[in-house]
């Protein structure tokens, strides 16, 4: 039991023992499901906590050149990259640090795939659709 007291404030506190349980049903699921699970940073980039994490999930989510660079010297993997907008200055970065990337509309497609394609890494594409618009 953790002595409340003796813990710093302000901080995080992450108990291993739950969060290794907390996983361990994760990958339970990922198992029997026949899926892969990525983690979402949005929802958790607890980094010093990756090493843990790893042993359960091997792939995570990145919006920004941040998260993908996060994902990379962290979790030790290339990022599935989603990002609202992407500017031709941030643009290599992604395609350093991302395995799939997913666009917002055709015209993006175009005006970035050729620099996926030019880059010679395999990297999968993805086309974002919204039916209702």
């Amino acid at each position: 039991m953790i002595d409340i007291n003796k813990i710093p404030s302000p901080c995080y506190v992450m108990e291993e023992r739950l969060l290794r349980n907390n996983l361990q049903l994760i990958k339970s699921v990922k198992d029997k499901a026949g899926v892969n699970i990525i983690l979402a940073f949005k929802a958790f980039a607890l980094w010093k906590s990756f090493p843990i994490i790893r042993e359960y999930i091997g792939e995570s989510t990145a919006s920004s050149v941040n998260e993908a660079q996060l994902a990379y010297e962290e979790m030790g993997s290339l990022a599935h990259t989603y990002a609202p907008s992407y500017s031709d200055e941030e643009f290599s970065t992604f395609l350093k640090y991302s395995s799939h990337i997913t666009f917002n509309s055709l015209s993006q497609f175009e005006r970035f795939n050729p620099q996926v394609v030019a880059s010679g890494k395999d990297i999968k594409c993805g086309l974002r659709i919204n039916p209702e618009y």
